[in-house]
């Protein structure tokens, strides 16, 4: 199932890339925060940074440092992770991307405080899109697989998120 879930992802990705075809460039820099909602393991809220890497003819690739808070399994988590995603406007106020993400985290509940061991790792990967409402502000949403491991037990599923970026 992670398997396919994962492949999925990859699809979902790839097309983002294929229908990204107008030359118009994106400004350099995002500041953002949002929602997500995971199949049953995981939900809350993100707070995203993200700059220019490379950029030519249709398409761009970032950098994201993307800080998550919320409930996970029977406590709660803290999570810093890295996103780098790949795309390019699709049409005039549209820009489609595939991603590819992975981070560090840390989880309590009420047998285990913030920050003691083991700590958390996350992986994952899918598609997502900026609406433009104006050249220097986007409402986004992407949809992917996101797995977590802790002390050697996984968690996972499907994740769609919703939020807001401001470009500079």
């Amino acid at each position: 199932m992670k398997r396919l879930l994962l492949g999925v992802c990859l699809i979902i990705g790839m097309s983002a890339v294929g229908m990204a075809q107008e030359e118009k460039p994106v400004p350099g820099f995002s500041l953002g925060g949002g929602s997500f909602f995971s199949s049953g393991f995981m939900d809350g809220g993100s707070a995203d940074f993200a700059f220019l890497i490379f950029q030519k003819n249709y398409l761009d690739i970032r950098n994201h440092f993307v800080f998550r808070g919320g409930s996970f399994s029977d406590g709660g988590i803290m999570m810093l992770t890295e996103k780098i995603s790949f795309g390019g406007m699709a049409a005039d106020k549209w820009r489609s991307y595939g991603y590819a993400e992975g981070g560090i985290g840390f989880t309590a509940n009420e047998a285990k405080g913030l920050f003691e061991q083991p700590l958390t790792f996350s992986v994952g990967g899918g598609g997502g899109t900026d609406l433009f409402l104006a050249r220097t502000m986007s409402i986004y949403f992407e949809a992917g697989g996101l797995f977590t491991v802790t002390d050697n037990v996984w968690a996972g599923g499907g994740i769609f998120q919703i939020g807001w970026k401001g470009w500079f």
